[in-house]
């Protein structure tokens, strides 16, 4: 089996699972327009007001779709992100029970409408990497705090779903990241114990839910390099991923 080089240390590795936004696809881009889709809905099903309720809950800025990183609509997993909807809702005069009832038909409009508006984007150098890793034999998955099926039909567009042996979102668990929960099920659907898995993501959450998880190696991608523990490395890219063979 291929060995994994990282910042020049070697790691015996089966299984190689991914955060998807922000470490795989382009997030900034995809959550303006996601922020976009949601505030249009929002409008569209129920008023102005709870629309710029939404708004500055979620993290979104309409006057330049600005999005806060840190915040919900970049962050929360979706059932988190539906009782702010409804809480927004709630304020602006309707009951819970109706709050949570039209909170789901307006995010429902807008994954409609984020499909319109909406081509998602791989960071550069990505693609080839995956492949390079299912090519030399490596299994590859995803566990993010995304919608499962969203995420599937994102890498479908994307033509990368035939990467991947498992695809697991915070909708198929009990607590998103940073809980261990999507990664210990992502290695149990795939074969595999913890031990044998490096976890990808490019927040201190996703460190934090891989260290929990058990996993041999827990990579984060991007600018974030101080505050690792043991057991963490970090790079600028995924492209920085070398893979050694013996």
């Amino acid at each position: 089996m291929p060995t994994l080089v990282i910042n020049e240390h070697e790691y015996a590795l089966k299984l190689v699972l991914f955060d998807v936004d922000g470490t795989l696809v382009d997030d900034i881009h995809r959550y303006r327009s996601l922020g976009k889709a949601r505030y249009s809905a929002f409008n569209e099903l129920s008023s102005e007001n709870a629309a710029l309720e939404w708004a500055r809950l979620s993290g979104v800025n309409p006057e330049d779709w600005s999005i806060d990183p840190m915040g919900p609509i970049s962050k929360a997993p979706r059932r988190d992100d539906l009782a702010l909807a409804a809480g927004a809702l709630y304020l602006d005069g309707f009951s819970w029970y109706e709050a949570r009832q039209l909170a789901e038909k307006i995010y429902e409009k807008a994954d409609y409408l984020h499909q319109q508006i909406y081509t998602p984007k791989l960071y550069e150098g990505v693609r080839e990497k995956l492949i390079e890793l299912k090519e030399k034999g490596f299994k590859l998955g995803l566990a993010t705090n995304g919608v499962t099926r969203i995420t599937k039909e994102l890498v479908s567009i994307l033509n990368i779903s035939h990467l991947f042996e498992v695809v697991i979102g915070a909708d198929m668990v009990e607590e998103g990241k940073p809980a261990p929960d999507v990664i210990i099920l992502a290695c149990d659907k795939a074969g595999f114990q913890t031990s044998d898995c490096m976890y990808v993501g490019d927040q201190p959450t996703d460190m934090e839910a891989a260290n929990q998880a058990g996993v041999k190696l827990s990579l984060i991608v991007g600018n974030i390099e101080s505050n690792l523990r043991e057991g963490n490395e970090s790079i600028k890219s995924i492209r920085d991923i070398n893979i050694f063979d013996k």
